[in-house]
């Protein structure tokens, strides 16, 4: 048992634990500042327990974090900023779950927790710690820290969870007024927006009293208004029509104790504003009406919006009836989940009718009135009403021949299942479309079919003209002293044209080839080809005392060795029409933006030059634009660069002026980034 001067001390202790405690109630009873207040309860429990430390820890929304909104002995820039975790390794998060006050006596010897970096940066040894609020739905922690170890008796720790529920009572006391705040805005608010004015009438005495809001809907004086007059006076603004009315529902309620009516007013600017009153009937002990109160609401806007609502209505209707597309609402039907998707129709136009043929099916289900009808087609409904998002599709009436295309998009309605579905007929679209598809198909297998004629007459043509070759040659052996100068031009003549003949069949089995021999199209850097290609040039630009002009070129999407074709026979035509000087050629390539799918690659000479009337024939196989003016040439090579070209997806043109050059420019894909 302790000593008396212990006890003695123990009891102070409490009695000023609980001095505090009150203080701190009355003090939370006399300030709306919630801040202060924690403030203030950290202050006196850090004092009254003699600790360095006291906080209020807030729990942040979803709970993992709970941040220091108020607190005394923390380092600067700490309160109103630091967090500390809410996982069972925290402490303030084992407090959140913990029913009754959390002692430590020694962080550094707990097992159940560890210290956040909160206390252990501040050397913090012991402390208590408690719920703001319930367990089930805790506000916060309030915790007390000193840098010593101590035994914190039951009687500090329950000290600290009465200063906890001061906080706690402090902070829904706060919360409920502002709500109640908010709801009296909100109610202030929403009778403004509904202009709702009341009013009294003494049966007996027929003295009609009411608001200054009735007074100003009904164009009176306030005065009379407030103060009282008959009820007859406050029909003068009524038209007659809707008077009668406003009487026959005033003696009807005197029988069943329930006013009710909706009626127009004059108001003192001469515009018919429309107004709903509602009030209830009063008895004496005999049964006797004595009084009648109620509310007046002026629903103007509501009667014009409906107005608006009905003429909008009656338009819509106008143009459902005459849409030249078949229209549908369809809504889904409730069935058990066992059963299929099923929806019923609740509107369709004429338009509908005759695209479908469908007639009287309005109330009724689609599986009723097209018992065949395709799932797909009702999970492509039922995918609009969940989504809300509209859908385009197809639909084949095959008994009527039609193809409809579909549009389904949401209307809402009341159950929000409802959808709208368009039907526009596109048979004649898709009926072209078919053809188109079957000219395309044809015209390739036409293609091919010439492709195959083009290499067997060339490759079956070589056979006669290798015969007629040798047999030209050996003429030219045994009888060369037998023929007279005529006889050898004429042989010449025969030999040239067989050579000719041979280029030609040549030219034409390569151009046949270029689709059906290509190489997979795979990045090709240009630079390297067209480095083979000077390469195999070279002795001709030796000859001709040509040079070649090339900048950077770009990696492609492409068949290098159809390229590599490319280049040589633009080259060689450069070199070839290159006139009375020297050839002088530039490759170069440009693109007109990083994002741009295609490089534009160039080759450019001064030569000869061609007149612009023919720069789409020089592509035409076997045109040649300076046959007879003594170049050689078979009229193939620009037609052979054409075909590689399209082949890529590219396109080819020629720039030139006679005497001026000429420049030859060719798209390519560019190579991706993933290439």
């Amino acid at each position: 048992m302790g000593s008396p001067s212990s006890i003695d001390s123990g009891v102070q202790d409490r009695i000023r634990q609980q001095e505090v405690i009150a203080e701190l109630g009355q003090r939370a009873l006399e300030t709306n500042d919630l801040d202060q207040l924690m403030h203030d309860v950290s202050v006196a429990v850090a004092e009254t327990l003699d600790n360095e430390y006291c906080k209020v820890l807030e729990r942040l929304p979803g709970g993992d974090e709970v941040f220091l909104r108020q607190g005394v002995g923390w380092r600067d820039g700490l309160v109103g900023s630091a967090t500390v975790p809410t996982d069972l390794d925290s402490q303030a998060g084992y407090t959140l779950i913990s029913e009754e006050p959390v002692i430590v006596d020694d962080l550094r010897e707990e097992e159940r927790f560890s210290g956040p970096e909160l206390l252990t940066n501040h050397d913090v040894v012991s402390g208590i710690s408690v719920v703001i609020g319930s367990v089930e739905e805790p506000w916060g922690v309030l915790g007390t820290h000193a840098t010593d170890r101590r035994e914190f008796t039951t009687h500090e720790a329950n000290f600290v969870q009465s200063a906890a529920n001061i906080l706690a009572a402090a902070i829904e006391r706060a919360s409920k007024e502002d709500q109640l705040r908010e709801r009296e805005a909100q109610l202030s608010v929403a009778t403004d927006a509904a202009s709702i004015g009341l009013w009294l009438w003494d049966i007996r005495e027929n003295v009609f009293t009411a608001d200054e809001f009735l007074a100003e809907s009904y164009g009176m004086e306030p005065e009379l208004v407030t103060t009282g007059a008959p009820i007859e006076a406050f029909f003068d603004p009524v038209p007659g029509e809707d008077k009668d009315e406003i009487w026959e529902q005033l003696d009807r309620a005197l029988e069943t104790g329930v006013f009710s009516a909706e009626y127009r007013v004059e108001n003192a600017d001469g515009d018919l504003m429309w107004m709903v009153s509602r009030g209830e009937v009063e008895y004496d002990a005999s049964g006797d009406p004595v009084r009648m109160h109620g509310a007046v609401t002026d629903i103007t806007e509501r009667k014009q919006r409906e107005q608006q609502l009905r003429e909008r209505e009656e338009r819509y209707r106008d143009l459902f009836t005459s849409m030249s597309e078949g229209y549908c609402v369809i809504e889904r039907v409730d069935t058990p989940p066992e059963e299929p998707i099923d929806f019923r129709y609740i509107e369709a136009n004429p338009a509908f009718e005759e695209h479908t043929g469908l007639t009287g099916i309005v109330g009724k289900t689609i599986r009723e009135v097209v018992p065949g009808e395709r799932q797909e087609w009702f999970e492509t409904y039922d995918t609009v009403v969940e989504t809300g998002e509209p859908v385009r599709f197809e639909r084949e009436l095959v008994t009527r021949g039609l193809v409809l295309e579909c549009y389904a998009f949401p209307v809402g309605g009341e159950t929000d299942a409802q959808v709208g579905v368009l039907f526009t007929d596109v048979t004649e679209r898709v009926e072209r479309e078919r053809r188109l598809e079957e000219l395309i198909e044809r015209l390739e297998t036409s293609n091919e079919r010439l492709e195959q004629f083009a290499y067997a007459a060339s490759h079956d043509l070589q056979e006669p003209l290798r015969m007629v070759s040798s047999y030209l040659q050996l003429i030219e052996r045994r009888y060369e002293d037998d023929l007279d100068e005529d006889g050898e031009e004429f042989l010449a003549y025969a030999v040239d044209g067989a050579d000719r003949m041979r280029e030609m069949i040549d030219g034409l089995l390569e151009y046949s080839r270029v689709e059906t021999e290509g190489a997979p199209l795979e990045p090709v850097d240009l630079n390297a080809v067209l480095e083979d290609v000077l390469d195999d040039l070279q002795l001709r630009f030796e000859e001709s005392g040509g040079e070649v002009t090339t900048e950077s070129l770009p990696t492609v999407e492409g068949d290098s060795g159809q390229l590599r074709q490319v280049f040589q026979n633009l080259l060689d035509n450069a070199i070839e029409y290159s006139g009375d000087g020297p050839p002088r050629i530039r490759v170069s390539a440009e693109r007109r933006s990083e994002t741009d799918p295609e490089w534009e690659i160039s080759v450019s000479d001064d030569g000869v030059g061609i007149d612009p009337e023919y720069s789409d024939q020089i592509f035409d196989v076997f045109q040649s634009y300076h046959e007879g003016e003594g170049y050689n040439g078979t009229g193939i090579g620009l037609a052979i660069c054409e075909r590689i070209i399209e082949r890529h997806g590219g396109e080819i043109r020629v720039t030139s002026e006679p005497g001026e050059g000429s420049t030859f420019t060719f798209t390519l894909p560019a190579a991706s980034d993933s290439d």
